[in-house]
């Protein structure tokens, strides 16, 4: 008998203990879980407190918490040092950035991967390359792959404004500059097998060394390149304005030609529209024969006379109006190296001021239709 009055008093100590553990919905909802499944019927778990109404009471608890227990048979918060520290789900964890692979490339193909084929692979061939005014070359390299080829030479062009202007689109991220590089040829291997007539040209024009070596730049030869003859066209002058509306299927071509307006002011290339030297490849305009680029420029009067050019556009694309704010010119006249004289980088300095002034001018003017 007594044994049976020492296990009811027991069950109605276990049963009073868990009725207030549960009786307040607050304390309840923040710090009481209820069983997994694991447990038997009728124990509850509390911060660490496993209450068995079938067999008595027993506790999981800290010392300080065992402490406070026995000084108060009521439900209490243990202390923060005894909670568990909160652990997100896996599901909560956010996926690492994706690299984006900025590395620049020209159709498709990572520049330095042209530049180390262009600068060093042994050259086969070198045959003429017709067309123009100036003397264009054509060599084919060992691996059967070409190249375009100009020399150093007394007009019209110059070897350094190529590379130049390729460094320039490189800079702003244009992507539509064949990659190009300087070699240095003999002018013996230049002549082998030319015709007399462009030998003895070669003799009058070329620039060769006190060694008889001749500087050139070597560019990357762009297959199926057409000739567009935009300076024959009229249709696309009226696009470049403000308020024009520009027809569906014409947004890149205006694009294209507002950015090589803007790339051939900072070039200071006056030889664009004198016939020829807007070329497209698979839809997509490229930017060649930027020989006549950079020069003297004597007090800024041919860089007036080339913002009257720029000025055909009151419409650029804003991912290049961003590049041009954001140029490093410090990083580029490095990379310019002596490819343009101190005098030619503080004219081209010039043209970048005006240029940014420009477009910063006209997004004030009409902030919804000049870039886009």
């Amino acid at each position: 008998m007594k044994f049976f009055r020492l296990f009811i008093l027991s069950l109605i100590c276990s049963l009073s203990v868990v009725g207030r553990s549960t009786s307040s919905p607050n304390v309840r909802t923040a710090y009481l879980q209820e069983s997994d499944g694991t447990a038997g019927v009728g124990q509850t778990t509390v911060a660490g407190l496993q209450l068995r109404g079938s067999s008595g009471m027993t506790l999981q608890l800290g010392a300080r918490s065992e402490a406070l227990l026995r000084r108060k048979q009521t439900l209490f918060v243990p202390p923060t040092s005894e909670l568990p520290p909160f652990e997100p789900s896996p599901s909560d964890v956010e996926p690492p950035p994706t690299i984006v692979d900025s590395r620049p490339r020209f159709r498709g193909e990572y520049d330095d991967e042209i530049l180390a084929k262009l600068c060093s692979l042994q050259v086969k061939t070198i045959r003429p390359l017709g067309g123009g005014s100036s003397i264009k070359l054509r060599v084919t390299f060992v691996d059967g792959s070409h190249a375009a080829v100009k020399p150093n030479q007394l007009r019209i062009t110059r070897y350094q404004a190529e590379v130049a202007a390729y460094k320039l689109g490189r800079a702003l991220g244009l992507g539509v500059v064949p990659p190009s590089c300087v070699r240095t040829f003999t002018k013996e291997a230049l002549q082998a097998n030319m015709p007399k007539d462009l030998r003895e040209r070669m003799d009058q024009e070329l620039v060769v060394d006190d060694k008889g070596n001749v500087k050139t730049a070597v560019i990357q030869w762009v297959p199926g390149l057409r000739n567009i003859k935009l300076e024959q066209a009229d249709w696309w002058r009226p696009l470049l304005k403000h308020g024009e509306p520009i027809p569906s299927g014409k947004h890149k071509r205006v694009a294209e030609i507002s950015t090589l307006l803007l790339f051939d002011y900072l070039l200071l290339n006056f030889d664009r529209w004198s016939g020829g030297n807007t070329t497209e490849a698979d839809g997509e305009m490229v930017y060649i024969d930027q020989g006549a680029g950079f020069g003297p420029d004597k007090k800024h009067g041919h860089s007036r006379l080339m913002l009257k050019t720029l000025k055909w556009s009151e419409r650029f694309p804003r991912n290049v109006a961003h590049s041009l704010f954001q140029l490093d010119l410090p990083a580029l006249r490095t990379d310019f190296g002596d490819l343009v004289t101190d005098d030619e980088w503080e004219s081209f300095l010039y043209r970048v001021e005006h240029a940014r002034a420009y477009l910063h001018a006209l997004k004030k003017q009409s902030p919804k239709d000049s870039l886009f």
